[in-house]
Parts: C-alpha cells; sequence; structure tokens
C-alpha cells in the first residue's frame, strides 16, 4: 500500500514521507533530507539542502535553501532564510525576509 502511495504522490508532484512526517511540494524540495523529521516545504527548492533538521516550515521559492541541521524554523517568502544553515528558532515572512 506504501508503494502504492509513494507513486500516486510522485505523479501529482507531491511527496509525503510518512514515517518522519515530512511533505514537499515543489521541484527538488526537502531533496536531501536524511534523518529530518516533521519538516514542510512548499515551494522549489525549498529546505532543499536539509538532512537532519526537524520542526521545519519553508513556504516560498528556495525558502530555508540552505538549511542543514537547523530546526524549528519558519520561513514565508522567496528566498526567505535562504542562508541559514544551522539556527534555530528563526522566523521570517516575507520577500528575501533574513536571507
Amino acid at each position: 500500500m506504501k508503494k502504492l502511495f509513494t507513486i500516486i504522490a510522485l505523479v501529482l508532484g507531491v511527496s509525503v514521507n510518512a514515517q518522519t512526517g515530512n511533505t514537499s511540494t515543489g521541484t527538488n524540495a526537502l531533496a536531501n533530507i536524511t534523518t529530518g523529521d516533521y519538516n514542510s516545504a512548499f515551494g522549489e527548492r525549498s529546505l532543499y539542502s536539509n538532512t537532519t533538521g526537524s520542526n521545519n516550515t519553508a513556504s516560498g521559492y528556495y525558502s530555508l535553501y540552505s538549511n542543514t541541521t537547523g530546526n524549528s524554523n519558519t520561513a514565508s517568502g522567496y528566498q526567505s532564510l535562504y542562508s541559514n544553515t544551522s539556527g534555530n528558532f528563526n522566523t521570517a515572512s516575507g520577500l528575501y525576509s533574513l536571507y
């Protein structure tokens, strides 16, 4: 059943990792995730570099792009929190905010 769900998600362009609670929509969103849990990425390459960071929400093209190990960040807007790699508990809202 999980295989069927994964195939349906890929056809729709949505990725869902039910084991760790990760959800992404957009080309290469959450592309490098390894062990991070409960991340949400919406937009092309949002949370792209994230590997082990958890509890992050990225909404917007390239938002939280460089984040690798940062936790509990919220970025909303084009390239918001783009350069954050390991910072925790940040909130950025708007175009280039906290770039």
